[in-house]
């Protein structure tokens, strides 16, 4: 409900007594963070928080969602200074979700990162699980550059040099390009070590008409 608290149970486990402490972790997908530095998560006061992708944060479990729709999670005043971070939401210009629960037994995820597209400067970090495929990491790129393509793009064992965007396929064996439906685990890809992909346009003009489009209204 709009406005209401949840209360979050982790997975497999037991509603906890009141004398029995539990922290419900999240991770860290996507930054900055915005906190809310108060008890109250229904307070103004936003602030921005830098966190590694991938790190975790303990929580209370317990849950808020704002007049707006977005949905905080209070942090566990044990283990971090109080506050409400958001998870997803409306309004901070981060399409898509800043933390993810930590479910028990998971798999650990890997972290990425990637080379813009338009540059080939550094550009951000990714977090993935084993089980996520290829198109689940190039979705990822897209929400993290708004007027990317998830068809543009495509995904390599390794890099031929050390640029890949604008460069084209000429002269790339095939055998070296990874299809959408190959899962994370299956591919070579190590902790910490690079996305490769190649972006099959001109990533600027589509940001670009991206951005226009948004301006006027029309994008979807």
């Amino acid at each position: 409900m709009d406005g209401g608290y949840v209360e979050q149970v982790p997975a497999g486990g037991e509603d906890v007594g009141k004398d029995q402490e539990l922290s419900v972790e999240y991770r860290v997908l996507q930054g900055p963070l915005f906190k809310k530095p108060s008890k109250n998560p229904a307070s103004q006061k936003v602030i921005g928080l830098s966190r590694k992708v991938g790190s975790k944060v303990s929580t209370t479990g317990k849950t808020w969602t704002g007049p707006s729709g977005g949905v905080w999670v209070e942090l566990d005043p044990s283990k971090e200074k109080l506050g409400w971070l958001l998870i997803e939401g409306p309004g901070f210009n981060q399409p898509g979700p800043l933390l993810e629960l930590v479910e028990p037994g998971e798999e650990e995820p890997i972290v990425l990162f990637a080379l813009s597209p338009i540059d080939d400067s550094p550009w951000c970090d990714i977090c993935l699980k084993p089980s996520q495929t290829v198109r689940h990491a190039k979705h990822w790129l897209a929400l993290r550059m708004p007027g990317l393509q998830v068809e543009k793009m495509m995904v390599a064992r390794e890099k031929p040099s050390g640029k890949t965007h604008g460069q084209g396929l000429r002269n790339f064996p095939a055998t070296w390009l990874i299809t959408d439906e190959v899962r994370i685990r299956d591919t070579p890809f190590k902790n910490n070590g690079e996305l490769v992909f190649f972006y099959m346009g001109d990533a600027a003009e589509d940001v670009a008409e991206f951005k226009a489009k948004a301006k006027s209204g029309e994008a979807t």
